[in-house]
C-alpha cells in the first residue's frame, strides 16, 4: 500500500492507496486507514459545495538497464546468399583448366574447371574488371567467361569477398601473394590491399629477401610492402652499403629509396612547402585512409596518393 499527500491552500491531509481488482476487492496485502481526517474539516475546505483535491504524481522508476533488440541491417547477409546462386546468376566464370605435364608421361593432362555463378550488376561496383570481361547476351541467358591464370580456390576468395564476405587471417596469411596477384589483374581493390596488410604483418623483412620485396611491391603497386621496405633501409642503412647491390632496381626505386631517406631527416629546404612535409611525414595507413574518406582511390603508389589529396585540398 502507498501513502501519499494531498494538498490544499497549504493544507495537508494524508491519505492511503492500496490496488483494486476488477471486482472491488483489495489486492494481496492490502491495508486501509480509516478515519483519515475529520468531517468537519473536509466540510470546512469545500469550494461552492465542492471538494478539489490537488494530486502531485510521479512516474514509476523504470529499469534503465534493460536493452532492446533491435535487429541490424540484413543488407550483408541478403549479398551473401547471393554467391554462387544459380537461379539468379547471369554470367559464369570457369576457373582453372589449361593442361598440365603429367609425370613420366609425354602428353598432358588435361585440368579441370570450377564454375562460379555470378551476377553483373554486382561485378559492375565490386570488381570492375572482371565485368568488363562479361560480353552481352540475351536477356535470361547466362555469359560464360574463361579464367585460366587463377587457382579456383583463390578465385572464390575474390568472388566471395566482392558479395560483401570476410575472409580468415589465416586464408590471408596462406594465400596473400595469390591473393594480391588475382586481385590486382581482376580490379578487387579492397582484397589485395587486405591481403598486402596480412603480408606486410606476417613477413620480416630481412638482407636477403629485402630486394625481392622491394621488386614485388614496385610490380603491383604495393604501397604498404614498399613503405614497409623502405623503414627496413633506413634502419639498417649503414650496414647495407656495400652488401647489397641496387645495380639491377629500376631508376624509379632508387628514388624512392633516397626520398625515403630525405623523408627520414628533418625538412626545411625551400624546396619542401608545409602541405608536401606534412603528406610526406604520414604513413601509407593514413593516406590511404584520408583517400577512403574522400571517396579517393587509394590503390596507388604513395606519390600518387599525395598528389591527390594535395589536389583535393586545393
Amino acid at each position: 500500500m502507498e501513502r501519499n499527500e494531498v494538498a490544499y491552500r497549504g493544507e495537508t491531509f494524508e491519505f492511503a492507496a492500496c490496488a483494486v481488482n476488477a471486482n472491488g476487492n483489495a489486492n494481496g496485502n492490502a491495508r486501509y486507514l480509516l478515519n483519515l481526517t475529520s468531517r468537519s474539516t473536509l466540510v470546512n475546505a469545500l469550494v461552492d459545495g465542492s471538494l478539489v483535491i490537488e494530486v502531485l504524481m510521479k512516474p514509476t522508476a523504470t529499469d534503465k538497464s534493460a536493452t532492446h533488440f533491435v535487429p541490424t541491417n540484413p543488407f550483408n547477409k541478403n549479398m551473401l546468399e547471393l554467391f554462387m546462386d544459380e537461379e539468379l546468376a547471369d554470367v559464369i566464370f570457369e576457373v582453372g583448366g589449361g593442361e598440365q605435364q603429367a609425370k613420366g608421361k609425354r602428353k598432358k593432362a588435361k585440368l579441370s574447371t570450377t564454375n562460379f555463378h555470378a551476377h553483373r550488376n554486382i561485378l559492375q561496383k565490386c570488381a570492375p574488371t572482371l565485368y568488363e570481361m562479361c560480353g552481352v547476351v540475351d536477356r535470361g541467358e547466362i555469359y560464360t567467361v574463361s579464367i585460366t591464370d587463377v587457382k579456383p580456390d583463390i578465385f572464390r576468395h575474390m568472388i566471395y569477398y566482392t558479395y560483401g564476405g570476410k575472409l580468415s587471417d589465416e586464408d590471408l596469411k596462406t594465400s596473400a601473394k595469390d591473393i594480391i596477384d588475382a586481385c590486382d589483374k581482376y580490379g578487387v581493390v579492397y582484397l589485395k590491399l587486405e591481403a598486402e596488410a596480412s603480408y606486410v604483418k606476417s613477413n620480416e623483412i630481412s638482407m636477403e629477401n629485402m630486394m625481392d620485396n622491394l621488386l614485388y611491391a614496385d610490380s603491383k603497386n604495393l604501397s604498404l610492402l614498399k613503405e614497409a621496405v623502405m623503414d627496413f633501409i633506413l634502419a639498417n642503412k649503414h650496414s647495407i652499403i656495400g652488401k647489397v647491390s641496387f645495380d639491377n632496381v629500376p631508376g624509379g626505386l632508387i628514388t624512392d629509396v633516397l626520398t625515403a631517406v630525405a623523408r627520414g631527416e628533418e625538412q626545411t629546404g625551400d624546396d619542401a612547402d608545409d602541405e608536401t612535409i606534412k603528406y610526406n611525414k604520414m604513413r601509407v595507413g593514413t593516406l590511404r585512409k584520408l583517400l577512403d574518406e574522400k571517396g579517393l582511390d587509394v590503390d596507388g603508389s604513395r606519390e600518387a596518393m599525395i598528389a591527390l589529396l594535395k589536389g583535393q585540398a586545393a
